[in-house]
């Protein structure tokens, strides 16, 4: 009978398996401590310029029903230097009369109050005088305007302007006339009602004829 020499064959099974896994872990960190690791790469930035910021946004509005509605146009109307420049007058000629609205007020107010203010006749009389010739400048100065011709109904609106700063210019110097008066007052305080009412007249016309201006640009 054949007999095997070696009565344990599989013993040798186990130290064959264990040089593998040896061989194999060696081969691996050696493959593996080969390869250059790369360094640490810090996260990719990206450089925003001023034209690539640029982002237009259409502002738009939600309706009732929850839709959403077409974006909003604001139109700007270019006027010409013409209508420019006579816009920019009337504004000074408001900012004049402002002013002199407000020295008239006060010039009127210390008189009646001059038992506390101290206000002399004098001093009121030449105050007064001095306004009555501002009001008489400031009623020449828009007589000088001269409105441009290219807006329909600007030159009658003009002259209601004008009427106005002569009527303010009369009611100054009705104002200084009711103080040499020989009566209590009435008549100063009526001409500086009246002086009031012009001066809100003028500044009407004023809106009328920038309103007159802006419908004929449009």
């Amino acid at each position: 009978m054949y007999r095997n020499p070696d009565p344990k064959p599989g013993r040798w099974v186990l130290p064959i398996v264990v040089l593998g896994m040896v061989a194999f872990t060696w081969f691996f960190v050696q493959r593996f401590t080969s390869d250059e690791i790369p360094e640490d790469t810090p996260p990719s930035s990206t450089t925003t310029t001023a034209a690539d910021a640029t982002t237009v946004v259409a502002t738009t509005a939600a309706s009732g029903d929850g839709a959403v509605a077409e974006p909003t146009t604001t139109t700007t109307t270019l006027l010409s230097a013409e209508l420019q420049t006579y816009l920019d007058n009337l504004t000074q000629d408001q900012a004049t009369l402002a002013e002199l609205v407000v020295d008239m007020d006060r010039t009127n107010a210390d008189w009646d109050n001059r038992s506390e203010s101290g206000a002399t006749y004098s001093e009121t009389e030449a105050a007064m005088e001095e306004l009555e010739a501002r009001a008489l400048v400031f009623s020449q100065t828009v007589d000088l305007r001269t409105p441009p011709a290219s807006v329909t109904g600007l030159s009658e609106a003009h002259q209601f302007a004008q009427q106005s700063s002569l009527q303010i210019a009369a009611a100054a110097s009705e104002v200084l006339q009711g103080l040499r008066a020989p009566d209590t007052g009435e008549l100063r305080r009526t001409a500086l009602l009246k002086f009031r009412a012009e001066a809100e007249g003028f500044d009407l016309a004023a809106d009328d004829i920038r309103n007159i201006i802006l419908q004929g640009t449009s």
